[in-house]
């Protein structure tokens, strides 16, 4: 049976799964009081099996064997879903047109810390380095939208960005888009056409995952493109399980797949 869940139920899970990684940092940083974001657990036989979040209409679910994939099928149709991202071990019955794969990748390097001098950016110059970065398959969300999740994740200790300067201006950034005390997400690796081909990327992104990893939590990345999986590998991460993220059809070509804030990279 799916039913709403408490932040009771949804904390007794407590995994580093990267799937629950995105529901429990969604439910820590807006909980329950929000009309755009939505969490519920299912349950067989009093355990909980599967657990699902709602941003506006898209939809991560953390599921388990014991997971009734038909309900959560059924569920997901009559709540409406656009987008729904899901471990690709399990097959959904949906109405998608369309199912985007890609690799899920957990950092086990070792500690690195950059010689660069790094900060942490504000969100206005941010966005500007990620829409300089914008191409088919990577698209940037309205800026008071991406303003304001962004804001609301950073107060809640949600979301850390790091980045670096080059003739006065922010050359690269990488932030987490999810975080627990348990596990942290790495997503918006970017770094301006001008200052690619120096390692600014790798630099940071293998910085913050060694601070992240050193506080004992574990650090993942999603990934949709080969080029993208190199990367990672090259700045030392593993890949450890799959994604599938299933698109309605009506959506194609809308960018709904990127929202950075989601921690997609591709």
């Amino acid at each position: 049976m799916i039913r709403e869940a408490s932040g009771e139920q949804l904390n007794a899970l407590r995994t580093t799964d990267p799937f629950y990684t995105r529901i429990l940092s969604l439910y820590e940083s807006y909980g329950g009081g929000y009309d755009f974001v939505g969490f519920w657990v299912q349950e067989t036989d009093g355990d909980i099996v599967s657990a699902i979040s709602r941003f506006e209409d898209k939809f991560s679910l953390y599921l388990t064997e014991k997971s009734d994939l038909e309900e959560v099928a059924a569920f997901l149709r009559f709540q409406g879903a656009v987008a729904i991202m899901a471990d690709d071990r399990f097959q959904l019955d949906t109405e998608a047109g369309q199912a985007i794969t890609g690799q899920v990748l957990r950092y086990t390097g070792e500690h690195y810390n950059s010689d660069l001098e790094l900060y942490s950016p504000e969100i206005k110059p941010l966005y500007a380095l990620l829409q300089s970065c914008e191409s088919e398959i990577f698209r940037v969300p309205e800026y008071m939208s991406f303003l304001s999740d962004v804001t609301h994740r950073r107060n809640r200790g949600k979301s850390t960005i790091l980045g670096t300067n080059a003739d006065g201006t922010i050359a690269s950034a990488v932030m987490t888009v999810s975080e627990t005390e348990e596990a942290a997400i790495l997503g918006a690796v970017a770094t301006h056409p001008d200052y690619r081909r120096r390692g600014l990327s790798r630099e940071l992104v293998r910085t913050l995952a060694s601070r992240i990893k050193e506080q004992g939590r574990e650090v993942y990345v999603f990934s949709a493109s080969d080029a993208n999986t190199r990367f990672y590998q090259n700045s030392g991460f593993e890949i450890v399980a799959g994604f599938r993220e299933y698109i309605q059809p009506s959506l194609r070509g809308e960018g709904v797949t990127v929202k950075v804030t989601e921690g997609l990279n591709k």
